[in-house]
């Protein structure tokens, strides 16, 4: 086989199983193996870690989504560097349900997604409205009233959107 022409791989090869830390933090659980253009990396458990403060792939700040509005946000690993990229927000449904699925991100090809966090902020119109906007690592990661978290481990970025 001629190494020299395969591609070298970026994944990550563990469940890092992306949850809530205490308010505007996030936590995973046991190690978190995985490589980057086939240099291998291994980053211990996060335990309620603050998220960063701008977007890997613009590095502006994180843009607050609006009320009715949802968002995929990819966490990944630059090296041993957690890293968030906020992909394009999408209206939501009169019900707060996605009507269009959210795109992910750009994710610059130095960084190995390990896992996906989709954002709904349920509008006026939903039986449980959101009473005001979200920003990534500004705000509480849980139990916000009409807001919709879902996480979601990856080894790879799935090849379109998804709704859970």
């Amino acid at each position: 086989m001629d190494y020299l022409a395969q591609n070298p791989l970026t994944m990550c090869t563990v469940k890092a199983t992306l949850a809530a830390g205490t308010t505007t933090t996030f936590s995973t659980t046991g190690a978190t193996l995985h490589c980057i253009k086939g240099k291998a990396y291994s980053v211990a458990a996060a335990a309620n870690v603050a998220h960063p403060a701008t977007d890997s792939t613009t590095g502006a700040a994180f843009i607050a989504q609006a009320i009715g509005s949802g968002c995929c946000y990819v966490y990944s690993y630059n090296g041993t560097v957690i890293k968030v990229s906020q992909g394009p927000m999408v209206t939501l449904a009169a019900d707060g349900s996605f009507q269009d699925l959210p795109a992910f991100p750009a994710i610059p090809d130095t960084d190995c997604p390990f896992a996906y966090m989709l954002i709904r902020l349920a509008p006026a119109t939903a039986a449980v409205p959101a009473v005001a906007t979200w920003t990534l690592g500004t705000n509480n990661q849980a139990a916000v009233t009409g807001v919709t978290y879902t996480r979601v481990d990856v080894m790879t970025l799935p090849a379109r959107p998804q709704a859970s």
